[in-house]
């Protein structure tokens, strides 16, 4: 594997210092891809997903990348690559640890990665 670039946006948890770093969403062109990254605590919406998708309303995405609820979603909806990659820190009430890849090529390809803490 072969990693370039680190890309980053802050969370709720993250402490000030952090928050003056980080921006709060990020828009990538990765490939000819846009891809839309941002925590999804923030905003108007019922769900993490929601607030997530609302972040990016006025931009067209090819995948949306999103935490905070820290529940592992991949899917698609209308061309669109929804992907929060769950956490390997604070599974919650998942049954596993996870997180997530994205191989970028002619296409766009998500995977989640499962695990039991310790064992990774």
């Amino acid at each position: 594997m072969h990693v370039r670039n680190v890309h980053a946006v802050y969370g709720n948890a993250d402490e000030e210092e952090l928050k003056h770093l980080l921006p709060r969403r990020l828009l990538l062109d990765m490939n000819s891809f846009k891809i839309g990254v941002v925590h999804g605590h923030e905003g108007k919406g019922s769900s993490t997903e929601r607030r997530a998708l609302n972040a990016f309303k006025d931009e067209h995405l090819d995948c949306l990348i999103f935490g905070h609820s820290h529940i592992p979603v991949q899917k698609q909806d209308k061309g669109l690559l929804i992907f929060n990659p769950g956490s390997p820190t604070d599974k919650r009430r998942q049954p596993r640890f996870s997180f997530g890849l994205i191989n970028i090529g002619e296409t766009l390809q998500a995977e989640h990665v499962f695990f039991k803490k310790g064992s990774y």
